[in-house]
């Protein structure tokens, strides 16, 4: 993967999982919830780029139930899948992203009730050429 797209994909997914959960604006529809007396969101994530081009992934699970992860490309087709279990409270992964093409790409977070999405841009980091004169 691509370092200078490492540090903007890391900071875009810090900025992405603390507004995740807002409001939605006006004119938008919220998600329809099933109503079960429960309050706040039923779980939390956490996700960065690695220097070894990898999706650093985090879970916290606030109540029993699936959590489904999935990495699409640009034309919704879908990369790389993955079912948290009910049991599994708390779960961490790491998505390796290096052979994946320059472009846009989502990762969706979702249970039953709610969903987290999160837009990534990977791009590859321009090559230099390194040049040495030896002089005799």
């Amino acid at each position: 993967m691509k370092f200078l797209s490492n540090i903007f994909l890391g900071g875009l997914l810090l900025t992405a999982s603390t507004v995740a959960f807002a409001s939605p604006r006006v004119g938008e529809k919220k998600a329809s919830r099933v109503s079960d007396n429960r309050t706040g969101v039923t779980f939390e994530t956490s996700a960065f780029v690695t220097k070894d081009a990898a999706i650093r992934l985090a879970v916290k699970k606030n109540a029993p139930e699936r959590v489904y992860i999935t990495l699409r490309d640009a034309k919704n087709v879908i990369l790389y899948r993955e079912t948290i279990t009910q049991n599994e409270m708390s779960y961490a992964a790491k998505i390796n992203v290096n052979d994946l093409s320059d472009g846009n790409y989502k990762l969706e977070i979702a249970t039953n009730q709610d969903r987290v999405v999160k837009h990534l841009h990977l791009t590859s980091p321009k090559s230099e050429t390194e040049r040495i004169i030896l002089v005799n």
